[in-house]
């Protein structure tokens, strides 16, 4: 039998109690600090239906911690080396903003730096801070739940996803044909538009409803004290029932394709019918699901509980403890304002500082030592907003008259960028990683980080680096099919204080894999190339005019 503790008689209202509400308001608003890590996980969330789920698990483990402290009777604990987790992982933080650690397996891409773990990290850390370490182990599984801000793995969209569709498409086709419907060419169309019809086809699975529905039984049946069997059972039952309501689903979608081929006036509201038949099939499942949970709940007779659990004892708060919760919310307070003051002069500047994109294309210089500009062009984000300008260069050999190209590439968004970076989120490793080193005009240091990119049509070599008035400068580890790959701006960069104006910049070499030339001499020649072509690039006017302050 689980412990249990009994209700308190202390009310929600009491003065402690009004204490820990102000803690849990400052730390709600101390995760401020994180914010790389809530830009990366919210862009996660709005592009990804089916992570968005994980939006609600901060909320969540917030209440469940609360819960938890009100259960100790708002003991104020707390333990100034809770400030430490608190100081890694606003660091950790920034360091997912500027940096990429996977491990490359067969396939796969598996992030080593996980954002839950970061959220969990801060978690655990004012909870030590300002409840102690009893409030730790009380409140530890509302904690976990943050490791799963982001809900689903990645590599369950191969190994269970995909299967699952193909699972999907199978079972309508065959149901259609069972009650004599053989939908085929033609009567195949999306979602009932713009003529009646519907997908049979490997698309909506019922992953969504599954987690969602899994996700609910998991939280709800922990709320009730459910035994760790039982609440293990349970939450995979409703894992497998939601995908097999989203079977039904397409079944009784068939059926009313049918009713609809015999009376043409319902076909125009099959949209609706479809949402219709998966919210009150998810309806009914939750609402029977939490009748279930509680049907097997603990049951505690009230002189049981007085003998064989303790009860939670408020002990008032002294005015000794009351100076130490002071001293504790001064250093939370001081650390974070520490990281969120030089983040909004930097937030509050980068928007006035971006150029507009005929400015920037305009600032690429004509002639580059030998070199002189062929054409200008640029990259967008999704709402339309420059993010790289891109300038194709050309110089050609006055021996043997072959032409050389080089690309120029500005990254003008307020935050430093890696195209080795880039690709890696996507899931693409360099075949090769090195650096080499080049100096601009005016004397300028240049420590360029290299990767050769070879996709089998084409070969690319790219030479980065995040230039300052001090000189440029980036690193790229890894390389291979297999193991690890990590990237970084370098350790500066994690110092959260803006030290003026910044400038990430590439240069692009790119041989079809036709060419003959081995990819080692291809590589001598670029990096002799981008020294003779940085020689003559005046670095300092393109940083003055398009860097940011990041």
């Amino acid at each position: 039998m689980p412990p249990v503790i009994a209700r308190s008689t202390y009310t929600w209202g009491s003065r402690d109690g009004m204490s820990a509400y102000g803690i849990a308001v400052l730390v709600t608003i101390g995760s401020v600090s994180l914010l790389p890590l809530w830009l990366i996980i919210g862009h996660l969330w709005a592009t990804d239906p089916l992570r968005s789920i994980g939006a609600l698990f901060p909320f969540v483990s917030l209440i469940g911690v609360v819960a938890a402290w009100r259960r100790l009777g708002w003991n104020l604990d707390g333990s100034l080396w809770g400030i430490l987790l608190v100081g890694l992982s606003i660091l950790l933080a920034h360091v997912i903003s500027v940096s990429n650690l996977v491990i490359f397996f067969q396939s796969e891409r598996i992030g080593l730096l996980h954002p839950g773990a970061v959220l969990f990290l801060y978690g655990a850390g004012v909870t030590v801070l300002f409840g102690g370490v009893r409030l730790l182990r009380v409140g530890i599984a509302p904690l976990c739940l943050l490791f799963f801000i982001d809900p689903v793995p990645q590599f369950f969209n191969s190994a269970v996803d995909l299967p699952l569709q193909e699972l999907s498409a199978l079972t309508a086709r065959a149901f259609s044909h069972l009650i004599g419907l053989n939908p085929t060419g033609a009567q195949l169309r999306m979602m009932f538009a713009p003529d009646f019809g519907m997908l049979i086809v490997p698309g909506c699975n019922g992953v969504r409803g599954s987690i969602t529905l899994a996700y609910l039984v998991l939280i709800f049946g922990y709320s009730r004290r459910l035994r760790p069997r039982n609440l293990g059972l349970i939450t995979l039952a409703a894992g497998l029932l939601g995908y097999g309501l989203n079977l039904l689903r397409l079944c009784v979608l068939v059926l009313y394709y049918k009713l609809g081929l015999e009376v043409p006036s319902i076909q125009r509201y099959g949209v609706e019918i479809d949402y219709l038949i998966g919210c009150s099939l998810f309806l009914i499942t939750t609402l029977g699901l939490g009748l279930l949970i509680r049907s097997l709940e603990p049951r505690f007779e009230i002189h049981d509980v007085r003998e064989k659990s303790t009860v939670a004892t408020h002990v008032p708060t002294t005015s000794n403890s009351r100076q130490a919760t002071v001293v504790q919310i001064a250093c939370f307070v001081a650390l974070v304002m520490a990281f969120i003051l030089p983040a909004s002069r930097s937030l509050k500047v980068a928007p006035s500082m971006r150029p507009k994109e005929s400015e920037i294309l305009a600032a690429f210089p004509t002639t580059v030592g030998p070199y002189r500009l062929i054409r200008t062009y640029s990259e967008h984000d999704s709402t339309g907003m420059i993010v790289l300008g891109l300038g194709e260069y050309e110089a050609t050999n006055a021996t043997t008259s072959a032409a050389t190209h080089l690309t120029l590439g500005l990254w003008v968004a307020s935050a430093d960028h890696l195209v080795a970076h880039s690709k890696a989120t996507q899931g693409l490793r360099p075949d090769w990683t090195g650096s080499f080193d080049a100096t601009a005009l005016q004397s300028i240091p240049i420590d360029f980080a290299s990767t050769f990119y070879d996709d089998g049509i084409s070969r690319q070599y790219n030479a980065e680096a995040i230039c300052s008035a001090g000189g440029c400068v980036a690193h790229v580890i890894g390389s291979g099919k297999q193991g690890a790959f990590f990237s970084a701006t370098g350790v500066r960069d994690l110092l959260f204080v803006s030290s003026g104006k910044r400038l990430p910049i590439f240069l692009r070499g790119d041989w079809p894999d036709s060419d003959p030339t081995q990819s080692s001499n291809l590589r001598t020649q670029f990096e002799s190339d981008s020294r003779v072509f940085m020689e003559h690039l005046d670095i300092l006017p393109l940083l003055m005019s398009l860097g940011s302050r990041t």
